[in-house]
């Protein structure tokens, strides 16, 4: 065998076969296959968790917000309304059983401090809308209004020739449209908001005002400390409230709004997976004065 023929059989030797080259081909192809898989799985991953957890920080300032404002509400007993939970059964939207607003007054910690006084009218309000202007979809969306202590005092806080405060629902401040605005956001993608209220049933054992235990719902209607109106008040001192929150990420709200195909037949199984469920005691520290 000459020189030429020699080389010309190494290089035969050293060349893939075209069944190696497919051999590789469909390794490779499986290869960036599950690759695709992997990250397709860790994106789906991310966006969930990533969702979730910005739900669940909104409901965490909420709930802390809530918490420091009942904890610090006035009561008093001067014929004047001073709290007032409002809770239909059936609010707009597809979740029913929701509190849908609760008015108060507190010297809230995040008031305008240039001004003279601390104590501020407050209103939540959960509304059944798109969280902001020019959003397609509807959700649970709720709104914090705070009045300075200036506005409060002046026009808000009654006197004995002022009906201003006789029952908090009369126009201004307390209205739906005042408190549902873009400033006033605090959270959304909310499919449960609760707020309980206790009072102390005469024997100094907690009696829940606008809850019913047996059937585990809220009861329909208002329920008021103090003033008059349409409102059941409440004439016994209130001992706690507990506030049930209950978020959902954008992924999970989407699978709520339609069931059908996603491969889940109850909400509760959607929820427990894309929600979170934050409950909290809170006492009333002030006592009627």
């Amino acid at each position: 065998m000459n020189i030429s023929q020699a080389s010309q059989s190494r290089k035969s030797r050293s060349a893939f076969t075209l069944i190696e080259i497919m051999v590789a081909t469909v390794i490779m192809v499986i290869l960036v296959g599950l690759v695709i898989q992997i990250t397709s799985e860790v994106l789906k991953v991310w966006n969930r968790s990533s969702g979730k957890l910005a739900a669940n920080a909104e409901a965490r300032i909420a709930m802390d917000l809530l918490t420091q404002d009942l904890e610090t509400a006035i009561l008093r007993d001067n014929g004047k309304q001073w709290l007032r939970v409002e809770s239909p059964q059936n609010p707009a939207g597809p979740y029913n059983d929701q509190t849908v607003a609760l008015k108060l007054f507190s010297p809230a910690l995040d008031r305008d401090m240039t001004q003279p006084g601390d104590v501020c009218a407050i209103a939540y309000r959960l509304s059944y809308r798109p969280a902001y202007d020019g959003a397609s979809d509807s959700i649970y969306v709720l709104y914090r209004s705070i009045a300075t202590p200036q506005d409060t005092f002046d026009t808000l806080m009654g006197s004995s020739t002022n009906a201003t405060q006789n029952e908090l629902t009369a126009g201004g401040f307390w209205d739906k449209g005042d408190v549902e605005v873009d400033s006033n956001y605090l959270a959304s993608n909310i499919v449960d908001f609760k707020v309980i209220l206790y009072e102390d049933d005469g024997t100094g054992e907690a009696n829940p005002v606008n809850w019913d235990p047996a059937n585990r719902t809220l009861r329909g209607g208002d329920y008021a400390y103090g003033g008059s109106g349409s409102a059941t008040l409440i004439t016994r001192p209130l001992l706690y409230a507990d506030i049930r929150l209950t978020v959902v990420s954008d992924e999970g709200l989407k699978i709520l709004d339609n069931l059908a195909g996603t491969g889940y037949t109850d909400v509760n199984d959607v929820v427990r997976e894309f929600g979170e469920i934050f409950t909290r005691r809170v006492n009333f520290l002030a006592r009627p004065l």
